[in-house]
């Protein structure tokens, strides 16, 4: 069963400052992914920040269900990261920068197209 649990959130504020200021990014129209290696033990591999620009959408509502779309495409499609990754543990933070609400069909393919690059990255990167 495909969950996203509290656990699977990046939480902590130490964690998501580290990040931003250390961890390596790329850009794919209109999400810009931030990535770090992890070093926790246990449960989950990767854990997860979703961000939408309050300076692009001004009412909460647009930002929330931008954010409730970015969740359930990376809770769909998460399996392809955890299997790329081969239990190695990552932070990963999804900044959504479009100035448009999307939808879960355009959405969806260019999170897999992300996890894919993640993978590829982590590897030349971090291995």
């Amino acid at each position: 069963m495909q969950t996203f649990g509290k656990q699977e959130h990046l939480c902590p504020f130490i964690e998501i400052q580290k990040l931003f200021n250390e961890g390596h990014t790329f850009f794919r129209h209109p999400i810009k992914v931030y990535w770090l290696p992890g070093n926790w033990t246990g449960d989950p591999v990767i854990k997860v920040l979703v961000s939408v620009s309050k300076r692009n959408f001004k009412k909460s509502v647009d930002r929330n269900h931008i954010k409730r779309l970015l969740r359930e495409c990376y809770r769909k499609n998460k399996h392809i990261a955890e299997e790329g990754l081969n239990q190695q543990k990552c932070m990963l933070a999804l900044v959504y920068s479009g100035k448009e609400i999307p939808g879960f069909k355009t959405l969806e393919p260019i999170i897999i197209q992300l996890l894919l690059r993640l993978i590829k990255d982590y590897e030349t990167t971090a291995g």
